[in-house]
């Protein structure tokens, strides 16, 4: 029992301090954007602001560094500098903490909860077969050019891998996926539970905030990551996408609430969407339409509000500062996809700079069939399933499978919709439409994209709850002339039926809380056995064996697809990267 709060207590611990460095650096960020009050509000908007900070710069240190514990150890001292700076504001949050039992009760169930997720095995195939190595590539040395000929899965430029490695210090080198998804995740947790016990301690109907109800009706969607006694403990991206897919609406729906606040806070309130934006673009392709909807749903909305009335500086006050941030992050972004890869946006085949490092053309174009067949049917024959629509079965019989990711919320999506629909035509005389349907076009836009380019499910499951979350939402306004009461009571009913959902899943599954495991509580994955594969230029490479393709704590460099054309750039220096012979094609995923 000793060893399991210990570990656990580390995990806590750890995530707390990891909470302050962030804090601390998005304080710079809030005093940037003209934020001089802190609230608990804010306080919960300076860890983004502060993550999103930290890896646009580590983008930067990492041309020249490795990403390590100089760089952390920066990062903290400037974060300590922040918060002592205000230190008298932190201490009023703090005493006003104190005085939030119920928040106090149910987050602490709860980081008991994910702290003894934390002990799991790790499990994800992703993290064992390319991001556990990407994260190793990131700690060991600064950017490594044409690492995707080594590895094609490498050249994926997810920019979260650098906030993986950061994390990855003293007891938790190696292992930083014990602590890097559960911080992220309870932090957004920490925020919805108080936009639950706001809006249930509220008694206006004006006072209401639509994203507290958006954010109440995600909060089951976390909580299912820990049905598997693995579920937190992985690089995985898309589970960083559906927390910045979350956020996107719930920054969104503030903007609409507040249109009409002159006091500045509006500003601040499109800057801090606007940044969340352009960093999800680097963490993950698979954001980009849908961040790129929501600004241009914005953009077209002020047009039509307030453009003509605004004026030329209004727009420049709001564009000139975005722009910047966007160089500031995308323009690194995109120098860090030509280095690993030679392309700008790898697997996409546009902007190919032309060096020696660059991946074979014939790489491309097998990496992009096998994602559109993978897509829609896992290890189906290419020539089969691009050629017809037989896909479309096995593909459907997947999406209802999926039950909790998409069948759930769809139908949350449609009844909410229905009564939607009911309010407004019993109430036309009287309805006021304060949002409508056309808040779902940035999620409808991108759901279409996703499905005629790469329709897998995982992909998209935060557009789902935020169509169920919108849906919602609408229908609660529209709904205006019942009291408010009853019209909560439905809102906290849904979602704690979503939740009794999870609670008997962990149930079924005996997935109950985890014992402590035999390495000082934690429960490890096994190393990946492996053998050694010499190229014709005498490479020595590592490669899993036994059938196996991940690379569990393997050696650097390791690849379960070798190549025999692949070389070093510079003989003897890993540092330098790799390049292929001529006439190579693509070594694999």
């Amino acid at each position: 029992m000793l060893e399991l709060a210990a570990a656990m207590g580390w995990v806590a611990a750890s995530w707390l301090a990891f909470f302050l460095i962030f804090c601390g650096l998005g304080l710079l960020a809030l005093r940037a954007l003209g934020q001089k009050q802190l609230t608990g509000w804010l306080l919960i908007d300076s860890f983004w602001l502060g993550w999103a900070l930290a890896i646009g710069a580590l983008q930067f240190w990492h041309f020249f560094f490795p990403v390590n514990d100089a760089i952390l150890i920066f990062f903290a001292l400037v974060a300590s500098v922040m918060l002592l700076s205000r230190r008298r504001a932190l201490g009023s949050a703090l005493k006003h903490l104190r005085q939030q039992h119920g928040f106090l009760l149910f987050f602490s169930l709860l980081l008991l909860w994910f702290a003894n997720r934390a002990l799991g095995m790790p499990l994800a195939f992703d993290t064992g077969f390319r991001d556990l190595q990407a994260v190793m590539w990131i700690d060991s040395y600064a950017i490594v050019p044409g690492l995707g000929n080594l590895f094609a899965s490498l050249a994926y430029n997810h920019s979260v891998y650098l906030y993986n490695a950061l994390l990855d210090t003293a007891i938790w080198s190696g292992i930083s996926y014990r602590i890097a998804t559960g911080l992220l995740l309870l932090v957004y947790l920490a925020y919805a539970i108080c936009c639950a016990l706001a809006l249930y301690r509220c008694r206006e109907p004006e006072r209401i905030r639509w994203s507290w109800i958006a954010a109440l009706l995600t909060i089951p969607f976390v909580l299912h990551y820990t049905t598997s006694w693995s579920g937190i403990t992985h690089y995985l991206t898309d589970t960083v996408v559906d927390i910045l897919g979350f956020l996107t609406l719930i920054y969104m729906l503030d903007i609409l609430q507040d249109w009409n606040d002159k006091s500045g806070y509006s500003h601040y309130q499109v800057m801090r969407l606007a940044i969340l934006i352009l960093l999800g673009m680097t963490v993950k392709q698979s954001y980009v339409v849908y961040g790129m909807g929501t600004a241009a749903l914005l953009a077209i909305l002020w047009a039509r509000r307030d453009g003509a009335a605004s004026g030329l500086r209004a727009a420049m006050r709001i564009a000139l500062p975005i722009a910047a941030i966007g160089a500031a992050l995308l323009l690194p972004w995109a120098a860090r996809g030509l280095m690993t890869s030679g392309y700008i946006a790898y697997p996409q085949s546009i902007g190919r700079l032309e060096v020696d490092w660059a991946m074979p053309r014939a790489h491309m174009q097998d990496r992009q069939q096998t994602l559109a067949t993978n897509t829609r049917q896992r290890g189906a024959d290419p020539a089969l399933v691009l050629a017809s629509s037989d896909w479309l079965g096995p593909w459907l019989l997947n999406f209802v499978s999926n039950f909790f990711s998409t069948m759930l919320p769809s139908v949350i999506t449609i009844a909410a919709l229905a009564l939607y629909g009911a309010g407004r035509a019993r109430h036309r005389q009287r309805y006021t439409p304060e949002l409508g349907l056309w808040l779902l076009a940035p999620m409808l836009l991108m759901l279409a994209v996703w499905f005629v380019s790469l329709p897998e499910i995982k992909y998209v499951r935060y557009l789902f709850w935020n169509l169920a979350a919108v849906s919602a939402v609408l229908a609660f306004l529209a709904w205006q002339s019942q009291p408010l009461q009853i019209r909560l009571g439905i809102v906290y009913a849904l979602m704690l039926i979503c939740a009794a959902y999870v609670f008997v899943l962990v149930l079924s599954q005996g997935t109950g809380p985890l014992p402590a495991g035999p390495d000082r509580g934690f429960h490890l994955h096994w190393q990946t056995e492996y053998s050694q594969f010499t190229t014709d230029s005498g490479l020595v490479v590592n490669i899993p064996t036994h059938g196996s393709k991940q690379c569990w704590h393997t050696p650097l460099p390791c690849t379960p697809h070798p190549s025999a054309a692949l070389q070093e750039r510079v003989p003897g220096e890993l540092r330098y990267g790799f390049t292929v012979g001529a006439g190579a094609g693509g070594q694999g995923q």
